[in-house]
C-alpha cells in the first residue's frame, strides 16, 4: 500500500485504481466559553471547521464518505451545537451519505472550546486532481481571505459555493484547486508550483492580500488555462494571483 502526503492531504493508494483522500482541520479558542478568544456560537465553530476539511477533500475531486469530529468539550450543550453545525455544512456541500462519528470530553470541565475534524474521501485514481498541472496555467483566487471576526461579519455572502467548485472540477481546463489556509495565498501558490515542478510568477492584485491568512478556507486557488479564464464570468470575488509554467 502506497501512502503519501501532499500539502495537507494524505493519499492512500488502495490498488485497483482507487485512492483514499484524508484531510483534517482544528479550531481552538473560538466559542462561547470563558477563555475563548473569539466569541462565536459552537454551531459556527462546527460549521466552519468542517468546511475546511470537506473542501480539502472535495477539491481533489473525491467524494466525502466519512467525517469525524473530535470535540474537546462536553456533549451537552457545546458538543450538540457543534454537531448541528457540522451537519449543516455537510448538507450545504450536498453530502448526504457520509458517516459522521466522533467523541466528546466528558471526564473534565473545560474553559475553552476545541474541535478537530477529519474528512475521508474516495476517488478513482485517474480522476484525482492533485499535482496534475502539465502546462502553463493561470492561478486565480476565488473569494477573499478572511479570519476571525471578519468571517463572522461577512457571513454567507462571501462563501464560495460548493456548486461552483464541483462544476469547475468537471472542466478539463481546470487543472487543480487548492483551499487556502492560515499560511495565506502566496504560500499555497508556492507549494502548488513546487509540487508540480513548475515556476511561479506572482501577479498581485491591489485588492488581494496574498500574505494574509485564509482562515476557514474563505478563498481557494484554481490553476486554469488562459482560455478558461478569459471566457468565465465568476459570480464570486475573483482575482488573478499568479501564473505557473515549466521550470526553465
Amino acid at each position: 500500500m502506497n501512502v503519501q502526503k501532499v500539502r495537507d492531504l494524505t493519499l492512500v493508494d488502495l490498488g485497483q485504481q482507487r485512492t483514499m483522500v484524508i484531510a483534517c482541520d482544528s479550531c481552538g479558542g473560538v466559542g462561547m466559553k470563558e477563555r475563548d478568544v473569539l466569541k462565536a456560537s459552537p454551531y459556527i465553530t462546527g460549521q466552519y471547521t468542517a468546511r475546511v476539511a470537506i473542501l480539502e477533500v472535495l477539491c481533489t475531486g473525491a467524494e466525502v464518505i466519512c467525517l469525524t469530529s473530535t470535540i474537546c468539550n462536553e456533549m451537552n450543550t457545546t458538543g450538540k451545537d457543534m454537531i448541528e453545525g457540522i451537519k449543516a455544512e455537510l448538507k450545504e456541500a450536498g453530502i448526504s451519505n457520509a458517516v459522521l462519528t466522533g467523541s466528546t470530553e466528558e471526564n473534565f470541565p473545560t474553559v475553552a472550546t476545541g474541535l478537530g475534524v477529519t474528512a475521508v474521501g474516495m476517488i478513482e485514481s485517474n480522476r484525482l486532481k492533485v499535482n496534475t498541472i502539465r502546462q502553463e496555467a493561470l492561478l486565480i483566487a476565488l473569494g477573499q481571505p478572511r479570519v476571525g471576526q471578519e468571517v463572522l461579519e461577512s457571513g454567507e455572502k462571501d462563501r464560495i459555493p460548493y456548486s461552483l467548485i464541483k462544476q469547475m472540477l468537471k472542466e478539463n481546463e481546470v487543472y487543480e484547486i487548492v483551499p487556502v489556509g492560515s499560511k495565506g495565498i502566496l504560500y499555497e501558490m508556492q507549494e502548488l508550483a513546487r509540487n508540480n515542478g513548475l515556476k511561479l510568477t506572482v501577479k498581485p492584485d491591489s485588492k488581494l492580500d496574498i500574505a494574509k491568512s485564509g482562515g476557514p478556507s474563505t478563498v481557494v486557488i484554481a490553476a486554469v488555462s488562459k482560455e478558461y479564464f478569459s471566457k468565465r464570468d465568476f459570480s464570486v470575488s475573483m482575482a488573478l494571483a499568479g501564473e505557473v509554467r515549466l521550470t526553465e
